[in-house]
């Protein structure tokens, strides 16, 4: 597809679309076209464009960036903390008060009350503002602090291995007061990264500094994750954070205050219902202020098969087009074969159904598949279990 044929495909599905794509630069790549956004209000616009109302292919050939003034600002917003983060406007509800108490205990004795504290609960629900916001709070305090995402400690790693000064990255991290790794689940795979995460990790516990980790998952559902590192995460205090309807609701008031927007109950109806965490909610909300309400389409909802792809994708930390293309990776063939299982004992899908959600030519890579997760149950207690676990999620989300 050519550049002139995606905007007009992107224009057919919101037919403001040409005016605010003059705002952005546009470059073509290696088959893909690149739309550097001049700010975040219209990166986050073309975001929630591309991932509630155009096809997956389309989706897949586009790679959104924001406009960068300079290599400094780059590395503030993907390693240091953002001042907008704070306790004051981190809003407390029934699914994350737990959470939010437990942080602000621990700030008053950093390293001795709560060490580790591992914060879990799914996308949006705000782990990376609670982590930012006690950060942000350290900081003022005089205290030492890292803020990183689990990628972006490993590319860290990786740069300062390159250049012969991993003493220097080590030391680094082991002199803080409050060391904070968000996406725990992303050291998935990374041997090597792990093994620098597990010393650092020690030397602070024994040091008694503060260590507070986030991920979308809780230690035991962490997939390619050495044992005794999932053994640390679980040795101080596990919390949950969920977004309810009441602090959804009261999150949807807030934002749309903060961006000046006249409330009405239609609009919160709206948003309660075509969005599921809090980055769609400003996803949606800075939609609103760009287009107005009325030109905004409701959520295209995804059948029970995409939804569990989607769930078993991501319990694996991939991408659900890697469980439709033709990777064989060890990890990628179980998320596959367990999906399918799961397509056909939660859903009673028939074999073409499925073949069709998975891309495949006829329905005997499905038989094969389920066949080969029967097969393994009977032989792997801990497979069984993990099967047995995905099952149970599997019916109470979809």
């Amino acid at each position: 597809m050519n550049l002139q044929a995606l905007i007009k495909k992107i224009e057919s599905v919101d037919s403001y679309a040409g005016e605010f794509l003059k705002k952005f630069e546009i470059k073509t790549k290696d088959g893909k076209f690149l739309f550097i956004a001049p700010n975040s209000d219209y990166r986050e616009w073309l975001e929630t464009l591309l991932e509630g109302f155009l096809e997956e292919d389309l989706r897949n050939i586009i790679e959104i960036r924001e406009k960068e003034d300079n290599e400094e600002k780059r590395i503030e917003i993907h390693g240091f903390l953002n001042p907008r983060y704070t306790f004051d406007n981190f809003i407390v509800g029934e699914g994350n008060r737990f959470a939010y108490e437990i942080v602000r205990e621990a700030l008053e004795n950093l390293g001795y009350l709560y060490n580790p504290i591992f914060i879990y609960g799914s996308v949006g629900t705000g782990k990376t503002h609670l982590l930012q916001a006690i950060g942000n709070e350290a900081k003022r305090r005089g205290y030492r602090v890292i803020y990183s995402s689990a990628n972006d400690f490993a590319e860290e790693m990786v740069e300062y291995l390159k250049h012969g000064k991993i003493n220097e990255f080590r030391n680094k991290y082991k002199s803080v007061d409050l060391l904070l790794l968000d996406d725990v689940q992303f050291l998935s795979g990374k041997e090597r990264t792990q093994i620098e995460f597990f010393n650092i990790f020690n030397a602070l516990y024994l040091l008694e500094k503060q260590i507070i980790l986030a991920s979308d998952r809780h230690p035991q559902k962490l997939t390619d994750v050495s044992d005794r590192l999932v053994s640390r995460f679980e040795g101080g205090i596990l919390v949950e954070i969920e977004l309810d309807t009441n602090t959804k609701l009261k999150i949807i008031r807030e934002k749309l205050k903060q961006y000046n927007i006249k409330t009405s109950s239609e609009l919160i109806n709206f948003l309660l219902q075509n969005t599921k965490n809090v980055r769609e909610i400003e996803g949606k909300i800075k939609l609103i202020k760009l287009r107005g309400f009325e030109k905004l389409p409701e959520r295209k909802e995804k059948n029970k098969l995409e939804k569990i792809l989607e769930f078993v994708a991501n319990y694996y930390a991939l991408k659900p087009e890697e469980l439709l293309s033709d990777k064989r990776t060890r990890r990628v063939n179980e998320a596959k074969q367990i999906g399918m299982y799961l397509c056909r004992k939660v859903c009673s899908a028939s074999l073409i159904e499925i073949a069709r959600v998975f891309r495949k030519k006829d329905h005997t890579t499905v038989i094969h598949a389920i066949r080969k997760v029967e097969e393994r149950k009977k032989k792997d207690r801990k497979f069984r279990h993990l099967v047995g676990f995905l099952e149970k999620q599997a019916v109470e989300k979809i």
